[in-house]
């Protein structure tokens, strides 16, 4: 028996296979790493481009319902186009009967109704609002984003809280 006699196992011809087999390992995990760590990144940018997307479809939402609570107090009924709020310009506080608001259903002033968010103009908001007006003014528009995304509220999304705006500002003006 020579020096090898206490070796088990099927003996290599070649000393290199384990050098090979230790590379390749390294190989693939450098890869499996990278591939890890491009994969959160992308997910990462795209979760930070839906919030921004959603921030500027809730400012649009809530300058545009903002408009319509204006122009319906000024009016005493709800615009039946968008041709009513689109040269409005929006006051600090909203005028006439829907200027006062109980328990805080829909917002009285701008700063309130924007909840943060930097007002746009009511055209600029338009293009990312879609709303279905109503046949007649005693019925309340309803807002939507074309299927962008929106923010979250207490209780609900941004959208449902607008046109929850719009629901209770009706019972005000039908009285």
């Amino acid at each position: 028996m020579g020096r090898n006699a206490d070796v088990k196992g099927p003996r290599t011809k070649n000393g290199g296979d384990g050098i090979r087999g230790r590379i390749f390992l390294l190989i693939f995990i450098g890869i499996f790493g990278v591939s890890v760590i491009a994969t959160y990144w992308y997910g990462v940018r795209v979760v930070n481009a839906v919030k921004e997307q959603a921030q500027r479809s809730d400012a649009a939402l809530r300058t545009t319902g903002y408009a319509i609570l204006v122009a319906a107090s000024e009016d005493g009924t709800f615009p039946l186009g968008a041709d009513r709020i689109l040269e409005i310009t929006l006051p600090a506080v909203v005028p006439g009967p829907l200027g006062v608001s109980e328990g805080a259903v829909w917002p009285v002033d701008l700063t309130t109704a924007m909840a943060g968010l930097e007002a746009m103009s009511v055209p600029e908001a338009l293009e990312l609002v879609l709303v279905s007006w109503g046949p007649e003014g005693k019925l309340p528009p309803v807002l939507s984003v074309g299927g962008r995304p929106s923010g979250l509220t207490d209780g609900g999304t941004t959208l449902d809280f607008i046109n929850g705006w719009f629901r209770a500002a009706a019972s005000r003006l039908s009285e």
